[in-house]
């Protein structure tokens, strides 16, 4: 099951020149800023002059070290990116950590999970850490208020990073340029809406992962090329296939196993409701609200994450992406300790049940040992809703 799309190989190889780009801008005075969270707004970040790279990290390499300071009882993608951080500045530990790492100036965290909030804490040790509260019971003008005070706080520090200020001109250019994206975004997932569709799950998945650690310019200039040519492609098989709709935690740069594992037993995933999915772009902030933190605000506060209390839009979001993209079956995806999602989950099931939706529970980390029993259990979930 694959269809050679050409315009795929762009991302595949964008990598090493993005880290080129950003190690000649960072000599010419530019700064860049990591990022962990959707929660912070690029639009801010890029209006300022600076540069942003995503920190998340997706792989084991980091972990051991991280583990020097966190407990074991962390999530995966906790411990990979602090130890990623801890590695950059310690010499002599024995761990390579992805080279945009080295480059960063300041990281910029958010007050989601208890987890990222104390290990903000500590990493403020290992390099200058800004911090954006979230109000995590966000409906109501008192919590966009308080949210909108916070991207103002975070656009002072961003201007006394940089030396620059963030104009409303600039502010409006960069709403625009992302606004555009996730139009982009938003016609590459209607075109996984055909039956069979024209791009796997893990193809999507690689795109969408490379767009946060690329540029803006750069990122569009790959998915204009990646939706046009979707748009014409043959479907990537000759029969249908089971239609698959990935929901949970977020899945870093490096973190493939269990999309991997479920379009190698001849599912295909259709659609994710995830950070690295629907909710990075389902939204558009309005460009003709005023003023302008507000209306970024009020974009990034509908993001449904399992921070959020109560989070039934995150339910009936699922439902909703469930019927418009025509899906057998539910993989509902966790990383062990993630407690948010992984306590959200019987909520999920339950509304699916009432559906009639079969859903497959995977709880995992980053390590490959459990591969073959996960594959068992989508065999048998694959030949369940066949």
């Amino acid at each position: 099951m694959h269809v050679m799309l050409t315009s795929i190989d762009y991302f595949a190889n964008a990598y090493a020149s993005r880290v080129n780009r950003l190690i000649d801008g960072k000599g010419h005075g530019k700064k860049i800023v990591g990022t962990l969270c959707l929660y912070v707004p690029d639009e801010l970040i890029y209006a300022a002059g600076a540069d942003r790279v995503v920190l998340c990290g997706g792989t084991n390499i980091t972990i051991p070290i991280a583990e020097e300071y966190l407990p074991r009882s962390v999530c995966p993608l906790i411990k990979s990116s602090f130890g990623s951080i801890v590695a950059r500045t310690c010499q002599g530990v024995g761990v390579a950590a992805c080279p945009h790492f080295d480059l960063v100036d300041m990281v910029v965290g958010e007050a989601t999970c208890d987890g990222k909030k104390k290990m903000y804490e500590i990493m403020g040790d290992f390099i200058a850490t800004h911090v954006i509260d979230l109000p995590q019971m966000p409906a109501g003008p008192e919590a966009l208020s308080y949210y909108a005070g916070e991207l103002k706080r975070f656009k002072g520090a961003l201007e006394k990073l940089t030396g620059n200020t963030i104009t409303d001109e600039r502010l409006k250019a960069e709403i625009r340029s992302a606004n555009e994206t996730r139009g982009l975004l938003n016609r590459l997932y209607e075109q996984r809406k055909k039956d069979p569709p024209s791009i796997s799950g893990m193809d999507v998945l690689k795109v969408l992962q490379k767009q946060y650690f690329l540029s803006p310019e750069e990122f569009r200039h790959g998915l204009h090329q990646l939706v046009d040519e979707v748009e014409h492609a043959p479907p990537i098989a000759e029969h249908r296939l089971p239609r698959i709709l990935l929901t949970g935690c977020p899945m870093a740069s490096g973190n493939t196993k269990v999309p991997r594992i479920i379009e190698e037993k001849g599912g295909v995933i259709v659609v994710e409701e995830s950070c690295t999915g629907t909710r990075s772009f389902g939204e558009m902030v309005d460009e003709r609200r005023k003023p302008q933190l507000t209306a970024l605000a009020e974009r990034y506060l509908r993001i449904p994450c399992a921070c959020m209390t109560p989070n039934a839009r995150r339910t009936e979001g699922i439902l909703e992406l469930a019927e418009s993209f025509d899906i057998d079956g539910v993989v509902y995806y966790t990383l062990q300790f993630c407690h948010g999602y992984n306590i959200e989950r019987f909520r999920v099931q339950q509304a699916l049940k009432r559906k009639g939706i079969p859903m497959l529970s995977i709880e995992t980390d980053y390590g490959e040992s459990d591969s073959e029993q996960i594959g068992v259990r989508v065999d048998a979930f694959m030949e369940m809703i066949s």
